[in-house]
């Protein structure tokens, strides 16, 4: 599996995941808060590759805590911002 590491980063952040202030010169890092409260964050490598590969698709899908197709289906928009929520409150991360 193979993403669009741009149009990863794009639809994060149209999914509600903003950029942090905390980031490197080497990643960007998203974080998604709810009520207020930032309840996880993930990280996009600033380097010179256009394709997140399937090291990092299983990295970034463990950080936004989904398995790997979810995860793909979170960049390429199947996957909407009111179900990830609900699959994250599923897990008991919206207290």
């Amino acid at each position: 599996m193979v993403l669009n590491k741009k149009k990863a980063y794009k639809n994060l952040k149209k999914k509600g995941f903003i950029d942090s202030i905390n980031h490197s010169g080497d990643h960007k890092y998203l974080e998604l808060y709810h009520n207020g409260k930032m309840i996880l964050y993930t990280k996009l490598s600033n380097g010179s590759k256009k394709d997140l590969d399937n090291f990092l698709i299983s990295q970034m899908s463990k950080q936004c805590k989904l398995s790997k197709n979810e995860f793909a289906d979170l960049v390429n928009c199947p996957l909407s911002e009111k179900k990830y929520l609900e699959i994250l409150d599923n897990k008991g991360l919206l207290e």
